[in-house]
This record gives structure tokens, C-alpha cells and sequence, in this order.
């Protein structure tokens, strides 16, 4: 946007304006945005100029939703994390760009981090980001967004809809594998996700399939099924009959390991994802307006067994 001639910047800003304006179709909608502020208090300053971005760009969180169910999501959200946490919260999610700590650790002089923070780049792709750090350069990412589960079909109640998976191949990469061995970032970012699931009393969460994700492209199937269907099936998750997402139960149902062929590793493995899991629902829960109890069956301070490795 920086390089762009003021005749274009000036096109772009007509077309923003144009998309915008088809949530005068809406009036309900646009009264609860209303109430919302349009979620201003959401946005850094310079940012702002973009606050109808579900509607602005050519999807918000799937292929296949529509105008009427993208501005549903985005009133979902934003009333959401309105009602449920703090002010302290919502300064270093949303106007902090460092966001806020989930999880830390510093190995052999190595800081590895979690964070959570509004998504900078492209929020209409999910509108918190979980990151994964490696010495301040980010290797991972993987973005949500707060839904009513009803838009899938389901009894209606707040979850969280997973809608971005993004490594990056960089050299603390590899730093990175050289620590966590037979781990992967997304994995360190999804269990954070699961902690946050927690905090908030989730039994479960919804994981976008693979060609609903925004960015799908037929000549990329494969890397796309690879990073989120794929992966999905991996972890658990069970398809959605006749809809575009996976459900995911919390805690997250791994396979025994008995199961398991390298049974040491898959041990050290959850170990870091119950730690981070952890961390996180206790960072969230300090950052609630209220407290609420945990998923049946798990206490304040442990997880069921699939996590502790038995």
C-alpha cells in the first residue's frame, strides 16, 4: 500500500467503499454492529481504515460462507471478546503488536514463545493469531476466529474456528526442530488454541477443510490438504457432515500409545503440549472477565490421560 500511486490508493479506497456499503442490505446487522462501535476499539489507529474487512475482501474465514453469514461471524467475535475479557486483555491483544504471552521457554539459550494478538497482516483470514516464536523471529502461525457453531449446523454456542496454518521456512526453523525433537510449530500453536478452548469452557473446536480455506487454489490440493485437512484428521478431528469444517473434542482424543511406534518420543512430545496447553488456560483465565469451569473431566491444574502419555 506504501508504493501505490494516490490514483490507485484512491481506486482501492472506492472499492473498500462499494463493498462496504452491501451491509446496508442488512439493517439488523449493521444496528448490532452500531452497538459494536464497528468494532473500533479493535484496530490500531493504522489500521482502522479497513474495519469492514469481512466484507471488503473476497472471503472472511471460508470459500464458503456468505455475505449474511461473514457479517454474522464478525458480530459474533467481536461481541465476544466484548463480553468476556478485560480491558488489560484487549490492549495487548489488539493494540500491542507483541501481543500477548501464552507460553515461554528458554532452552540452551534459545527463547522459544507463544503469543496471542490480533492478526496484523490479513484478518480476514482469522481474526487472532497464535504465534510461535523462535529468539523474537516467528516460525509459525495459526489463526481463529470466535463463531456461533449454528452457522455449521450445530446447536448454537460460542467456539472457536481454526482458519490458518502457516510455517515459515526460515533459519530458526530449524533451531526450532533442533530443540523440540519430532515436533512442529503448529502443533505448539494448536495446543495453545486448546488451552484458550479451555479457558473459555469449550468441549470442542471447528477446523476449516482444506479447499474452504480462503487462500485454496486447485493447483496447491495437496499442500493445502497437507496443512489443514490433513493435519486435522492427524489430531482427531471428525468431519462435519455436509459442511466445510472438522470438530476437534477438547481435550485433544490421541491415539493410545500402545499405538504409537516411538513411544519415548510421543511421550516428550505431549508433555510440551499438555505444558503449553496449560499455560495458556491459565494465562487466558487471568484475562477473563469471569471465570468458567474447565471441560467435564478435567481439573484446574491436569488433562485427561491421551495427554499425560498413557
Amino acid at each position: 500500500m506504501r508504493n501505490l500511486s494516490p490514483a490507485r490508493r484512491l481506486w482501492l479506497a472506492l472499492i473498500r467503499l462499494a463493498a462496504s456499503c452491501r451491509i446496508l442490505a442488512y439493517p439488523l446487522k449493521l444496528r448490532r454492529l452500531w452497538n459494536l462501535g464497528f468494532m473500533g476499539e479493535y484496530f490500531l489507529s493504522q489500521d482502522k481504515k479497513d474495519r469492514f474487512f469481512f466484507l471488503t475482501h473476497d472471503y472472511y474465514l471460508s470459500r464458503f460462507f456468505t455475505l449474511a453469514q461473514r457479517i454474522d461471524c464478525a458480530i459474533a467475535h467481536y461481541s465476544y471478546e466484548g463480553q468476556n475479557c478485560t480491558p488489560a486483555y484487549l490492549r495487548s491483544v489488539y493494540h500491542s503488536e507483541f501481543g500477548l504471552t501464552l507460553w515461554q521457554q528458554v532452552v540452551n539459550g534459545v527463547r522459544c514463545a507463544i503469543t496471542l494478538r490480533a492478526t496484523e497482516d490479513n484478518r480476514h483470514e482469522g481474526d487472532l493469531s497464535v504465534c510461535c516464536y523462535v529468539n523474537d523471529a516467528r516460525v509459525s502461525r495459526v489463526s481463529f476466529s470466535y463463531v456461533d457453531c449454528s452457522i455449521f449446523g450445530l446447536p448454537p454456542q460460542r467456539t472457536i474456528f481454526v482458519t490458518r496454518n502457516q510455517t515459515y521456512l526460515i533459519p530458526e526453523l530449524q533451531l526450532f526442530r533442533d530443540i523440540y525433537k519430532q515436533n512442529s510449530p503448529p502443533y505448539f500453536c494448536i495446543a495453545s488454541i486448546c488451552g484458550i478452548a479451555m479457558a473459555n469452557g469449550m468441549h470442542a473446536i471447528l477446523m476449516v477443510k482444506s479447499d474452504a480455506q480462503i487462500a485454496f487454489a486447485e493447483q496447491y490440493a495437496d499442500s493445502f490438504s497437507n496443512s489443514y485437512s490433513a493435519l486435522w484428521k492427524r489430531l482427531g478431528a471428525e468431519e462435519i457432515g455436509g459442511q466445510h469444517a472438522y470438530s476437534m473434542s477438547i481435550p485433544l482424543p490421541l491415539a493410545p500409545l500402545s499405538a504409537v511406534r516411538h513411544r519415548s518420543r510421543a511421550i516428550a512430545r505431549r508433555r510440551n503440549w499438555l505444558e503449553i496447553t496449560l499455560s495458556a488456560r491459565r494465562t487466558m483465565l487471568e484475562y477473563r472477565m469471569s471465570r468458567v469451569p474447565p471441560p467435564a473431566g478435567v481439573e484446574a491444574d491436569d488433562l485427561p490421560m491421551p495427554w499425560n502419555g498413557h
